[in-house]
């Protein structure tokens, strides 16, 4: 992990992370979705296998998501019990990553249900993911309010301001 040097840099550093997590699996979604409005995909999976296919694909999906929630509430925890603010960032970005990785696989594989299904809930839940990724999009307000930050500490990360050496 490279070095932090200011607020700003690392809330630049989780929104990258965030947006390529979610442009992945959003642009084969795109492509997917436009071929099934343009009525060019064909489904591989045939019609009377759509519904056991999306349940199951819904099953895995819940579970990473929820998976990376915990692992995320892990990391945070520990970042609150660290003293140095730089520490505590570190953890945080650990866990943010975690959980917009499960967020992306969720994704993807929500994109592959469709492509092998054509079948339309699928977009209405890759919508719900989306959701959840704009939600839990890192912020300069969330990261102070999540790690329960003090004083100086805040005001770093609020204001973008240098991390102390």
């Amino acid at each position: 992990m490279s070095e932090i040097l200011n607020g700003k840099e690392y809330i630049r550093k989780l929104i990258n992370i965030a947006y390529l997590s979610i442009g992945i699996p959003l642009l084969f979604f795109i492509w997917v979705y436009l071929e099934s409005t343009a009525e060019t995909l064909n489904a591989i999976i045939d019609q009377e296998y759509k519904v056991p296919v999306f349940v199951f694909v819904f099953i895995i999906s819940l579970v990473l998501i929820v998976l990376g929630h915990k692992k995320y509430k892990t990391y945070l925890r520990e970042a609150r019990q660290k003293d140095i603010l730089r520490d505590k960032l570190i953890f945080y970005q650990k866990g943010m990553t975690v959980r917009f990785v499960a967020y992306s696989i969720s994704s993807l594989l929500i994109s592959i249900g469709y492509f092998l299904t054509d079948f339309q809930p699928f977009a209405a839940f890759f919508g719900i993911m989306i959701v959840l990724f704009s939600i839990n999009n890192p912020n300069a307000r969330k990261i102070a309010i999540d790690l329960q930050l003090k004083d100086d500490d805040k005001n770093i990360i609020l204001k973008g301001l240098d991390l102390p050496k």
